[in-house]
């Protein structure tokens, strides 16, 4: 009776086993792996284990390429599930060229920001440009900086700098306008701020010279080499707090500043799955807000309201604005 008890026992862990292996098997078989391209700001998000393994517990393993959202509209798609760039406007027009499975679906936000040390936001301080508002966050003033870089106003020009004291100029490093979709929307406001002078706008980018085509690539140079790279850098308030705030970092909002929608563009009946689980997945979205983005149950670090912001621009408006901005830029 006593070998037939462990035999029965033996019996019975085999058979666990088996069904926890077939079982494992079985989700292995039903993974469905997406491929899609991605503004490079999200691909923290991504590649974090928490969020693989959220994806994973859906079914779902992911091939992504980063690129710059203005561009992905120009890319050969078909071969992509989904696209995800930075911002509403560059999601229609990516669902205008591309046949889609269904409606862009918003899965996150984030406002545009920039990326500084407290050093360098005291000078601007100093100059006027740069103001500490409630709650304790900082903005920049753009209608003083724009003026300020009409006047061509240099670092060195600032009374009392003893801390950067160079003959630059006072400028935001930025990536392409027709590229990236913070630069575009930056442009945008800039637009917004001076009236439609698109003199003014242009010189804020052409006083730059060669400058990066996606926003990850100036926030790593930034974080590598601070102020030596760019004493303020444009950024997305999500990628600051993710992996910038620390040290002396300080983040600064424009005044005012836009917030921008990143929003899935599915291509298939999978991608547009993967869309819904985004957005509405309470795990992912708090892995999300984890990684700075502002979802709908958090709201983010700092309230901006309504005189802080300006709607975002439709697709034709943006398009039209960054064709004229191009054109004098090159």
């Amino acid at each position: 009776m006593r070998r037939t008890g462990w035999l029965i026992v033996l019996v019975v862990l085999l058979v666990v086993a088996g069904a926890s292996v077939g079982h494992l098997l079985g989700r292995r078989a039903g993974t469905r792996e997406l491929t899609g391209v991605i503004g490079s700001q999200m691909a923290p998000f991504f590649a974090d284990p928490d969020v693989r393994a959220a994806l994973a517990g859906h079914g779902y393993r992911l091939r992504l390429d980063p690129a710059g959202s203005r561009r992905m509209a120009d890319l050969p798609l078909g071969g992509y599930d989904f696209a995800f760039p930075g911002s509403a406007p560059a999601a229609a027009e990516i669902a205008r060229r591309r046949p889609s499975a269904g409606a862009p679906v918003a899965v996150f936000r984030s406002p545009l920001a920039v990326a500084s040390t407290s050093p360098i936001v005291d000078l601007l301080q100093s100059a006027g440009l740069a103001r500490r508002a409630a709650g304790s966050s900082w903005t920049l003033d753009l209608k003083a900086f724009v003026a300020a870089n009409q006047r061509g106003q240099r670092w060195d020009q600032i009374p009392g700098n003893v801390t950067f004291n160079v003959k630059q100029a006072v400028l935001v490093a930025t990536t392409r306008p027709a590229d990236s979709n913070s630069a575009a929307l930056f442009a945008y406001v800039l637009n917004q701020v001076t009236g439609g002078d698109l003199g003014a706008v242009t010189k804020v980018f052409a006083d730059q010279g060669a400058v990066d085509t996606t926003t990850e690539e100036p926030f790593e140079s930034w974080l590598r080499r601070g102020k030596d790279f760019a004493p303020l850098v444009l950024v997305y308030e999500a990628q600051f707090l993710d992996r910038g705030a620390g040290g002396d970092h300080v983040l600064l909002y424009p005044q005012p500043t836009i917030v921008s929608e990143h929003t899935v563009v599915p291509f298939t009946t999978a991608g547009a799955d993967l869309a819904k689980l985004l957005a509405a997945d309470p795990r992912l979205q708090r892995l999300a807000a984890a990684h700075g983005f502002r979802t709908a149950g958090a709201p983010g670090a700092v309230t901006l309201g309504a005189a802080d912001t300006i709607p975002s621009p439709d697709e034709p408006t943006l398009h039209a604005l960054l064709a004229a901005l191009e054109e004098r830029l090159t």
